[in-house]
């Protein structure tokens, strides 16, 4: 009878060790004491080098716990949010993956990525049938940080009374992820201590509502080349502050002609010939949003990898 309680007791260690061992961390990592505005120390930032950061992001314990909870609280692994400007907002921005019209070229191991996020939910409001056909429903032309945390700006139609577009975009598309970039239009009206508030805010919410960010630094305006480098500095900051993930578009943006803006229209980036973006060729990824694409699939490849596959 001792020998059978004993072996019943270790039997059980090792079902809840094991259980342990499988749950996934849901403990936050980050301090997320809400900013105050004019407390943003620019000498916190304005050291750091942009090119010691990789192009695409490395997953962090911050996001593994986001994406942990936001499973427990039903948060759909195959959705994905939009949050940004009209480079956002711009049907150049994923949707040709939504359908037939790309071409991976070398990259053909991301059809799984395409695949995975193609899946219809019913988590998505008509006529947005999966992840990358949807506009969002905070992004928009004009958009800075500011606007997306604005009931103004929401779409009335759709949205709760009183309700900012990023609230209303994570309570109707319901998403795992979301996709975050500022700045083109920020470094036209804002000072930098009033960007960092207004994005803090943003990660703040997104990850509130667990949902994992991914920020992106954004291609350098071309009017204001020393205050785009201040404010993409600051979006490296805020990514380590909270430990996210983070996509150095800029950087990736340097060896292409004119850093892949747009010249005749510096609020947008470069377009390759007939506007194909979905079509990964060493032609077509001399264009801003064509790396922008490219950049943001392979982001989901390693999300799929070390958050969606990993996760029991």
């Amino acid at each position: 009878m001792l020998q059978r309680s004993i072996l019943m007791i270790a039997l059980l260690f090792v079902y809840v060790t094991a259980t342990a061992q499988d749950a996934p961390e849901t403990t936050l990592t980050s301090d997320l004491t809400p900013p105050t505005l004019g407390e943003f120390d620019e000498a916190s930032a304005s050291n750091i080098d942009l090119a010691d950061y990789p192009n695409l992001p490395e997953l962090t314990d911050m996001a593994r716990a986001i994406f942990a909870r936001g499973q427990a609280s039903g948060r759909n692994p195959h959705m994905l949010s939009k949050i940004g400007d009209c480079m956002t907002a711009a049907d150049y921005f994923l949707v040709d993956f939504a359908g037939d019209s790309y071409n991976l070229g070398q990259y053909a191991d991301l059809q799984r990525v395409v695949d995975f996020f193609s899946t219809q939910t019913e988590d998505i409001l008509p006529p947005k049938t999966n992840a990358f056909a949807s506009p969002g429903l905070a992004t928009d032309s004009g958009f800075t940080t500011s606007s997306v945390l604005d009931s103004t700006w929401a779409d009335k139609d759709i949205c709760e009374a009183n309700e900012s577009p990023l609230a209303c975009e994570y309570r109707l598309s319901n998403p795992a992820y979301s996709f975050i970039m500022f700045g083109t239009n920020d470094v036209f009206y804002f000072e930098p201590a009033m960007f960092d508030y207004y994005l803090r805010l943003i990660v703040l919410e997104t990850i509130n509502s667990d949902v994992v960010p991914l920020l992106y630094t954004f291609p350098v305006r071309p009017e204001f080349p020393e205050k785009s480098l201040l404010f993409n500095q600051i979006i490296v900051k805020i990514a380590d502050d909270y430990d996210l993930p983070l996509v150095n578009l800029v950087v990736a943006l340097e060896d292409l002609p004119n850093q892949g803006v747009n010249v005749e229209d510096t609020i947008h980036m470069s377009l390759p010939e007939n506007d194909a973006v979905a079509i990964f060729n060493d032609d077509t990824l001399q264009a801003g949003y064509t790396v922008r694409n490219l950049l943001t699939l392979q982001t989901l490849d390693v999300m799929l990898d070390g958050l969606t596959q990993a996760t029991p």
